[in-house]
């Protein structure tokens, strides 16, 4: 659990840097594209992903085609830990058109080629989640270690949720290698987030 005085940093921390965004008139799903200028279906931005190679965090922002994207959604960050040549899916984060996170959601194994770990570790490494790297991309680092603590115990729900859909899926088809490669099965577990109410109640705290 964070303490409260952890959540108003982190509400500070992302009205911050989105109105530093906002004052170059430029949206977060913009920010996320790396300087590009053109957002192309499946390709990662940027392109070997933005990885901390002390902490071993990473993440890539990226869309799916068209009839596979939620209606409304720009495209989507992937979270990930890094150790060694192994790695592991911690969180999804999606931006509407208009560059705000609307939803989180976690995958199954076969999506990202991951090598899947339990819950309790997935969540012991979000609520670490820090990256501090340097250049353009340094304030998108910090805006999305903030999110992971502003909504930690929704993301927390999610990854509890998603052990029990794989536990589910492995009775149903005899195996848990099925399981985690059940095409039909990408997004396990999913839940809307509304960060303008987030940020209301928690910089109201500090005023």
């Amino acid at each position: 659990m964070l303490i409260q005085s952890t959540l108003c940093l982190a509400a500070q921390e992302i009205a911050s840097i989105q109105t530093h965004y906002a004052k170059k008139g430029l949206t977060l799903s913009e920010v996320a594209l790396c300087g590009s200028r053109e957002f192309v279906e499946w390709q990662h931005y940027p392109n070997n992903d933005l990885v901390d190679v002390d902490s071993g965090y990473e993440f890539y922002y990226h869309s799916h085609s068209v009839d596979e994207m939620p209606e409304g959604e720009h495209g989507h960050f992937h979270l990930f830990k890094r150790t060694g040549t192994e790695f592991h899916h911690l969180i999804g984060i999606s931006l509407n058109q208009t560059g705000l996170p609307v939803r989180l959601f976690t995958t199954n194994q076969w999506v990202t080629g991951e090598t899947l770990v339990k819950a309790e570790t997935v969540l012991v490494e979000l609520h670490a989640f820090d990256m501090a790297i340097k250049g353009r991309m340094s304030p998108m680092a910090r805006w999305i270690s903030a999110l992971t603590k502003l909504f930690y115990i929704d993301m927390e729900a999610l990854v509890l949720q998603r052990d029990h859909m794989i536990h589910h899926l492995e009775s149903d088809l005899g195996s848990l290698e099925l399981a985690l490669n059940q095409r039909s099965h990408h997004v396990l577990t999913e839940g809307g987030i509304d960060l303008i109410e987030h940020l209301s109640q928690h910089l109201l705290l500090v005023n």
